[in-house]
């Protein structure tokens, strides 16, 4: 039996369907089915999507073609899983096997920053570097707009013709602290102070021949940090050289930025900035879901494995986004919040009507500020009466 068999919606669903606005879930007695389509209807790629990946054997990971109508910044990375099994093409030895001991798979997200959740991802070989999988990312997953924020691993050099094919596809990417470009457009002679972030400098150049802006940032209190790190290590190494220090030492804190968008420099920084979101839904990925290995064996396993940890990070993203709307996670972690959640359960103990059982003060407050039960309304104090 398969996975369309159980996502087959209801009447009640089908009624749902023709609703913009699907709720959060909550305490009452609802379907789990009609809750299960609503959010798949609700999906970067629809419930269509969903039946056609359990439907289509010939279909490789690739979780919908997403709708990026309304995107403007996608942050773009990749993560290493284990995975130990001999028997499928996507397990190999990553760069980091040496030290990790053990074969992985490699897996690429992409997050939109204004909805705050990721909208697609998609398996990779796990000796296959970043590089060479972004160009095959971007053509699959049908992104066609938006500005796309990677790290080093993902140059634009080898998605060219993506971004010439596309006028809305843009990108911004970091170089390498090697690059040609240092040199020969002096991007270490800083112009000024970037406004409102004391201590960075900064530079904006031009290139003609590869008709793209060059931004250049110099953190200084990063720049500290890098510069203790190596007077550490090359202390306890016993092998400190000054000139290779003074090399070396212009480069601290440093980060070179290139895109095919001319913008000011302050909202270049702010945009490359905006990637440590990234970096946060690969640590929630992680930890928080503990999608960190693979324990099934075949590619279609794998895949699938892969297809309901992508669900399970979107659930655990709006999630986020509900707590964060409510101002629970200024005085609470998430795990805290849900522990709360898990201990909220209704009981039917007259066999008619569901009650939540007894919780503290404090517990029942975060089901309020999530709008899971309802706020009692304060009762006026009583007072003489007005003559």
């Amino acid at each position: 039996m398969g996975l369309s068999h159980y996502l087959r919606p209801s009447s009640s669903c089908q009624a749902a369907e023709k609703s913009d606005n699907i709720p959060y879930i909550t305490l009452h007695n609802v379907e789990a089915q009609e809750l299960w389509y609503r959010l798949l209807q609700s999906l970067p790629f629809g419930f269509t999507g969903v039946q056609n990946f359990a439907c289509d054997k010939n279909t490789y990971g690739i979780y919908g073609s997403i709708k990026l109508l309304g995107a403007d910044h996608i942050l773009i990375d990749g993560t290493l899983k284990s995975n130990e099994s001999r028997v499928n093409s996507l397990s190999d030895y990553s760069r980091k096997a040496r030290l990790k001991g053990s074969w992985d798979i490699s897996v690429l997200f992409a997050y939109d920053l204004e909805k705050q959740e990721p909208i697609c991802s998609k398996c990779f070989p796990g000796n296959m570097p970043d590089s060479t999988a972004y160009s095959s990312f971007i053509e699959e997953n049908n992104i066609k707009k938006g500005i796309l924020v990677g790290d080093k691993g993902f140059p634009s050099s080898v998605a060219k013709k993506h971004f010439a094919e596309n006028n809305d596809l843009h990108y911004m990417n970091p170089l390498k602290r090697d690059s040609k470009y240092i040199k020969e457009y002096d991007l270490l002679v800083y112009e000024g102070q970037l406004e409102g972030y004391e201590g960075v400098l900064y530079k904006r150049a031009f290139n003609e021949k590869e008709n793209k802006w060059l931004y250049s940032f110099r953190d200084t209190s990063q720049a500290h940090k890098e510069e203790y790190t190596w007077l550490h290590n090359t202390n306890k190494e016993g092998n400190f050289d000054i000139e290779r220090f003074d090399e070396d030492w212009l480069l601290f804190g440093t980060i070179i930025l290139e895109s095919d968008l001319e913008m000011d420099i302050l909202t270049a920084y702010r945009v490359y900035d905006s990637r440590w979101e990234i970096e946060l839904v690969m640590r929630y990925y992680k930890q928080a879901c503990e999608f960190d290995e693979t324990r099934v064996h075949s590619d279609y396993s794998v895949i699938g494995s892969e297809f309901c940890s992508f669900l399970s990070t979107i659930i655990t993203y709006r999630l986020l986004n509900k707590f964060d709307k409510a101002n629970l996670l200024k005085k609470m972690i998430y795990k805290k919040i849900m522990h709360i959640l898990l201990r909220a359960k209704k009981v039917r103990l007259d066999g008619i009507d569901w009650k939540l059982i007894n919780l503290n003060p404090s517990q029942l407050e975060v089901l309020q500020q999530l709008c899971l039960v309802p706020t009692p309304e304060k009762q006026k104090r009583g007072g003489r009466p007005k003559v």
